[in-house]
């Protein structure tokens, strides 16, 4: 890929996977602060794709008998829009990647799927993107449901990795490529060295430990969305108990679910951090790094839960810090996959069963 529009597509997907993370945070504000409904219509909004000012829609802002402040209008008119800027980065990354295959193709008469890595995360993200477009419509058709909510949030999270991974690719091109500029101008021929070995136990388990957070992240979006919040205090129980049946109250059984995988996801991480420590040294900062960050989620955590009884003025952007950093745990459990993959500062991995 030549270099210079190599560096204009990894500024567009760095750019794409920034807003996706806005739009993420924008997301969880429009659904704590129940601003999901405050557009009634979609792709319109009260019938415009600007619904700005109130004075110019007929009624206000009224969606069955209720009545939305201008700010939550603007949160999910907001989101939308991030939405819309996040599909033409993404129209624009297609543009830019295909006119890089056609320069390669132009030298070398090559497959440019073949030739151009970049095509695949580039792919997955338009389907999970186009996949998203449809299921936030669903969200609007279901009012805002909790089921809705949770597979809207899930597949956002699919597509912020998407675009970790395009990322991830394009920086090891271009490391590839400075490799390739530095040996013909010095004239030396690639270093011989053998690639660095990941076992197959740890490979499973960063697996397991990134699906375990987004799981977690999909429990504590239908959490939140159904009201399920604050719903059982105390920071072991709910309430005294240590598990509550559905059949008793299914509020507190969907709380107490969240825990339990918050509870899996940090016994994964510390298995993580000794196997990476014995078996994988060249994982092992990245590995700690994640789970550093996992204890960062579990204050945020435990500060919403409390907040929410007795500091409930800070209970709702406590609630969307929460959802923030745990995307940044779950981007941080990506890149060590990542690292398995495509190796610690560009130097290739095998895997070894």
């Amino acid at each position: 890929m030549p270099t210079a529009l190599h560096k204009h597509i990894l500024t567009l997907a760095t750019a794409t996977m920034l807003l996706t993370f806005l739009l993420i945070v924008v997301g969880a504000a429009t659904r704590v602060y129940d601003a999901g409904m405050a557009c009634p219509d979609w792709p319109h909004c009260y019938g415009y794709y600007i619904p700005f000012p109130e004075s110019k829609i007929p009624g206000g802002y009224i969606v069955q008998g209720q009545h939305y402040t201008w700010w939550q209008v603007l949160l999910e008119w907001g989101h939308r829009t991030l939405a819309a800027l996040v599909g033409v980065g993404l129209l624009a990354l297609w543009g830019t990647t295909a006119l890089a295959a056609t320069k390669i193709t132009n030298r070398a008469s090559v497959n440019p799927f073949i030739r151009v890595p970049a095509f695949l995360p580039l792919l997955t993200a338009t389907l999970l993107l186009a996949l998203q477009i449809k299921l936030g419509a669903i969200t609007v058709w279901w009012s805002n449901a909790p089921w809705t909510v949770m597979v809207h949030l899930g597949n956002a999270m699919l597509f912020f990795a998407a675009l970790v991974w395009l990322r991830r690719v394009l920086l090891s091109e271009r490391s590839e490529l400075s490799k390739s500029a530095t040996r013909r101008s010095s004239k030396q021929s690639e270093s011989v060295g053998g690639p660095v070995t990941t076992p197959l136990p740890i490979h499973l388990l960063a697996i397991t430990f990134a699906l375990s957070i987004w799981l977690t992240m999909l429990i504590g979006g239908y959490t939140s969305s159904s009201g399920s919040g604050g719903v059982c205090g105390g920071l072991f129980t709910c309430l005294g108990q240590w598990w509550v049946s559905p059949k008793v109250d299914l509020q507190q059984h969907i709380h107490m679910q969240h825990r339990l995988w918050a509870l899996i996801t940090t016994a994964l991480s510390i298995a993580l951090v000794i196997l990476a420590k014995r078996t994988a040294p060249h994982l092992r900062k990245a590995a700690l790094h994640a789970h550093i960050m996992l204890w960062g989620q579990i204050t945020l955590g435990i500060a919403t839960l409390y907040s929410f009884e007795y500091y409930p003025s800070l209970y709702y952007p406590l609630s969307i810090a929460h959802l923030a950093w745990g995307t940044l745990l779950f981007t941080a459990a990506i890149g060590l996959l990542l690292n398995i993959y495509y190796g610690v500062q560009s130097r290739p991995h095998t895997n070894k069963s």
